[in-house]
C-alpha cells in the first residue's frame, strides 16, 4: 500500500480521496492533505496538516513515526504556471515522486479518475489553458464517416487517429510510409478501438495505390498530416522537402477531387509564415496549393490549419531536453532570446478535427497565448525533474541555418475572425490565388528541380519566385 500526501484540499482533492476510498482503498493510504487555505481542516475524513510549504515539517513528523511517504499528488488543476512552478520548487526538494491531476476540463466532464493521475508534463509549464474537446460538438458531423489520416503514425497524425476513434466514425485509415511509426500507433490504441482502425503502409507519391485506396474505401475526409518537418534536415536535403511536402500534397489533393472526397484538411505550421527556412517555405507552397484548389473547384472542401510548436512531437525541442536531462548531459539552447508558441499534441489534434466541421473559412489558427522563451522552458524542465543548473548546465549553440528568433501565426495581409469554437479562429487570406495553369507550372518546376543532386540554389530561387516573403 502506497502512503500518499495530497496537495490541494479542494474539489479535485476530495474527488481523488473519494475515488481511492471506494475503488483503491487497498492500494493507497492517504496520510493527509496540505492546502494554503487555512480554513480547510478536514477533507474526506483526512486532516489538512498545514500549508504547502509545511511539507518538510510534515515529512519529518512521519519520518519520526517510521512512516514512509511514497508519493505526493498535486490536486489543484486550476494552478497557473507561476503557481505550479512555486509548488514544484517546494515539492521537488523532497525527492519524493510527485504527480498531478488532469486538467480542469477533464474533471468538469466527469472523466476524472485515479487512472488519470500522471507525471507532470512540459505542457503543464506553459502558463496557458489547454483547449478542451467536447466530443458532442462534432459527433453528428463524424457519424459513419470514413476518415484517412496521412502521416497517421507520426506524433500529430497518431493523436488525430486516437481522438477520431472516440467519435462515431465508420472507419479510420492510418496511412504512413514508416512501418515502425504504424507499429507504435497500434501499440497505443486500445484493442476495443482497433475494429474501427485500418493501417496502411504507402507512399503518397504512389498515385496508383493512393487512388485505389480512395476508391476502395470511399473516403469522406482526409487529414493530411504527413510531412518532413525537421528544419536542419530540409536545409541540407531540400529536394526531399519538395517530394514529401509539395509533390505529395499536390498528388493526394488532386486525387481527392477526382474521387469525391468531401473534406480535406492540410496540417501546416507557423514556420510557413514569412519563411526563412526551406522546410517552412515548402509548407507555404503547400498552403498556396490548398487555398488555390479551394477556389478552383467545389467537389472537395479544402482548408488548412496553422499552429505553433507542438510539445512532444518529433520536431519539438521537448524530447531533446528530456533525453539530455535523463542522460545527464548539458541542455542545448540555440539562443538565450529564442521564443516559440507552444501547444500540446492533444490541442493540435482537436484543432484539426474541429476545423473540418466549420462551414466557412479556409485557413484556421489557434489562439496560442503568449510565446515562451526556450531558455525559460529549459529552466522549468529542470525544476520538473527536481534539478538545478548546478546538476545539469545549459549551453548555447547558436542559431541554425533558416531558423528565426521568433515565429508568427499570421501573414501581413491576413486578419482573424472568431469561429464558434473557443480560441479557434478563421484567418482571412487576401493573397492572390494561383490559377490552375500557374499552379501546374509551379508544380512542374519544383518536380524538375528535385531531380538534381545539387539543387539547393535552384530550389531557393524557385521559392523566391513563388513566395515573395521568403528570405532564406
Amino acid at each position: 500500500m502506497k502512503n500518499i500526501i495530497i496537495i490541494g484540499a479542494g474539489i479535485a482533492g476530495e474527488m481523488l480521496a473519494n475515488e481511492i476510498e471506494y475503488k483503491y482503498i487497498l492500494d493507497y493510504n492517504i496520510l493527509c492533505f496540505l492546502d494554503d487555505d487555512k480554513s480547510k481542516k478536514v477533507v474526506a475524513n483526512k486532516e489538512v496538516l498545514g500549508c504547502i510549504k509545511d511539507i518538510y515539517r510534515v515529512l519529518d513528523f512521519y519520518a519520526n513515526n517510521n512512516i514512509k511517504v511514497d508519493e505526493i499528488i498535486i490536486a489543484i488543476p486550476t494552478l497557473k504556471q507561476k503557481e505550479l512552478l512555486e509548488v514544484l520548487n517546494i515539492v521537488s526538494k523532497t525527492k519524493i515522486r510527485h504527480k498531478i491531476v488532469p486538467c480542469i476540463f477533464e474533471i468538469i466532464k466527469g472523466n476524472f479518475s485515479l487512472k488519470d493521475i500522471r507525471n507532470i508534463e512540459p505542457s503543464d509549464l506553459l502558463g496557458r489553458e489547454e483547449v478542451g474537446f467536447d466530443e458532442s460538438d462534432v459527433y453528428d458531423f463524424y457519424r459513419d464517416k470514413v476518415v484517412l489520416v496521412t502521416g497517421g503514425g507520426g506524433s500529430i497524425g497518431s493523436e488525430i487517429v486516437r481522438q477520431l476513434l472516440t467519435l462515431p466514425v465508420s472507419l479510420v485509415l492510418a496511412l504512413d510510409n514508416s512501418e515502425s511509426a504504424i507499429h507504435t500507433l497500434l501499440m497505443s490504441v486500445h484493442s476495443n478501438d482497433r475494429k474501427n482502425l485500418k493501417y496502411i503502409i504507402a507512399n503518397l507519391l504512389d498515385s496508383v495505390k493512393i487512388e485505389n485506396i480512395l476508391k476502395h474505401y470511399k473516403v469522406d475526409i482526409i487529414f493530411h498530416a504527413a510531412a518532413h518537418k525537421h528544419l536542419p534536415f530540409m536545409e541540407e536535403y531540400p529536394e526531399e522537402a519538395i517530394k514529401n511536402n509539395i509533390l505529395a500534397t499536390e498528388n493526394i489533393s488532386l486525387l481527392s477531387i477526382k474521387h469525391n472526397v468531401k473534406h480535406f484538411v492540410f496540417v501546416s505550421t507557423d514556420k510557413a509564415v514569412r519563411p526563412t527556412s526551406l522546410m517552412g517555405a515548402s509548407k507555404r507552397i503547400c498552403e498556396r496549393i490548398i487555398t488555390s484548389l479551394s477556389f478552383e473547384q467545389h467537389t472537395t472542401s479544402f482548408r488548412l490549419t496553422r499552429f505553433g510548436n507542438v510539445l512532444g512531437s518529433s520536431g519539438s525541442v521537448i524530447p531533446v531536453f528530456e533525453r539530455q536531462i535523463r542522460e545527464g548531459r548539458a541542455i542545448t539552447v540555440t539562443h538565450p532570446e529564442m521564443v516559440r508558441f507552444f501547444m500540446s499534441i492533444r490541442e493540435a489534434a482537436r484543432l484539426v478535427i474541429k476545423s473540418c466541421t466549420l462551414e466557412n473559412g479556409v485557413i484556421f489558427t489557434l489562439d496560442m497565448g503568449k510565446p515562451v522563451r526556450i531558455l525559460d522552458l529549459a529552466y522549468n524542465m529542470l525544476k520538473m525533474y527536481g534539478l538545478t543548473e548546478e546538476d545539469i548546465p545549459i549551453v548555447f549553440t547558436g542559431i541554425r541555418e533558416g531558423e528565426k528568433l521568433y515565429e508568427e501565426i499570421l501573414m501581413e495581409d491576413e486578419t482573424l475572425i472568431e469561429s464558434k469554437y473557443k480560441k479557434l479562429f478563421i484567418a482571412e487570406d487576401k493573397t492572390t490565388q494561383l490559377s490552375a495553369v500557374e499552379r501546374k507550372n509551379m508544380i512542374e518546376e519544383f518536380r524538375l528541380s528535385s531531380l538534381s543532386f545539387d539543387c539547393k540554389d535552384k530550389i531557393k530561387s524557385l521559392m523566391r519566385k513563388y513566395i515573395e516573403e521568403y528570405s532564406g
